[in-house]
């Protein structure tokens, strides 16, 4: 899984400080349409943020503890509650503790740090929550490394969906990324070392596969998505195409099949630019994604044709895991 280090890039950036925000224990609505995202603290670890699409109304959710350095939060299908996807602890020597998911209320409440019986050390349930909201979709690091879901509740029950193929020597395995809208299947990204000796050379693949376990299908070729820390892939709202980014920092859309492979202009200005961890709008007309750009890199909006690129954090930090919610909450 993620490890503790600064995604090479924009190492700079993860050492620079970050722009005032609302103040800690401040409620933050849950509305429909709002971004979540983490931004990496220059000591280690990442706040978790909320904000309006155009980039007004940012509000810094309180944690009990930090997300890890690459943590990312996930609305859950009713926009009540944030899933971190693993948090940074230490012991009283210092001692980092086990990577553990947690859940939280919007306005910093109900803190839940979960514990599945018999995880291993490196563990983060990156792909967030069944359409349900009973279950998590996670990967594990060791034991041996591979997807598997977890109770949302309390982090009980898991169940291995997939194995990872290549032993243990990986810096990121099977890393699951989201569960399709229906909750029937799950989009996860593979790693491929090609030389043991540099992490650097490792390759991804998309796969697609059920949600029991069966039916597991390859939609892109090693090669095509990124390896980097930030990688990521989410299925469309109407659950007909997946995006996600390539090792050149440019985004593509493929369908669950494999078929359909494009790739998204984004209207910058240049080519120059690195985009990565793309998410839907809630209608899918619009797109949400990390972009490196004139020298900084933050968030940013397009309509799903690539046009329209607006910015919506401004900060030297980095900021990662940008999830637009689906979902309203009554007032």
């Amino acid at each position: 899984m993620r490890k503790l280090a600064v995604l090479a890039p924009f190492a700079g950036l993860a050492a620079l400080g970050a722009l005032t925000a609302a103040p800690a224990g401040a409620a933050a609505p849950a509305t429909n349409g709002q971004i979540t995202f983490a931004r990496q603290i220059p000591t280690g670890g990442a706040d978790v943020f909320i904000a309006s699409p155009d980039g007004t109304q940012v509000q810094q959710v309180p944690l009990v503890y930090p997300a890890e350095n690459f943590g990312i939060p996930r609305w859950s299908p009713d926009g009540s509650q944030l899933l971190i996807s693993n948090v940074l602890r230490f012991d009283t020597a210092g001692n980092l503790l086990p990577f553990r998911p947690a859940t939280v209320g919007v306005d910093g409440s109900n803190f839940n740090l979960l514990q599945p019986p018999g995880a291993p050390f490196d563990m983060a349930c990156f792909g967030g929550w069944y359409p349900d909201a009973t279950r998590l979709l996670c990967g594990y690091g060791e034991g041996p490394p591979g997807v598997f879901s977890i109770r949302a509740s309390d982090g009980g029950d898991p169940a291995r969906l997939t194995t990872y193929p290549f032993g243990t020597n990986c810096n990121t395995c099977d890393e699951a990324t989201d569960v399709s809208p229906d909750g029937t299947r799950f989009v996860f990204l593979r790693f491929k070392r090609e030389n043991a000796a540099n992490f650097r050379q490792e390759q991804v693949a998309l796969f697609v596969e059920n949600i029991n376990g069966t039916g597991l299908r390859q939609i892109t070729p090693y090669g095509l998505a990124a390896p980097h820390e930030a990688a990521s892939a989410r299925w469309s709202p109407d659950g007909k195409e997946i995006i996600s980014e390539t090792t050149h920092g440019r985004l593509f859309v493929v369908h669950p099949d494999g078929s359909g492979l494009r790739m998204i202009p984004l209207q910058t200005g240049t080519t120059s630019y690195f985009a990565f961890e793309p998410d839907w709008s809630p209608n899918g007309t619009q797109i949400v994604f990390c972009m490196y750009i004139n020298g900084q890199e933050d968030i940013y909006t397009a309509n799903a044709d690539g046009s329209n690129v607006r910015q919506v954090t401004n900060t030297p930090a980095m900021e990662n895991g940008p999830d637009w919610g689906r979902s309203a909450v009554a007032p």
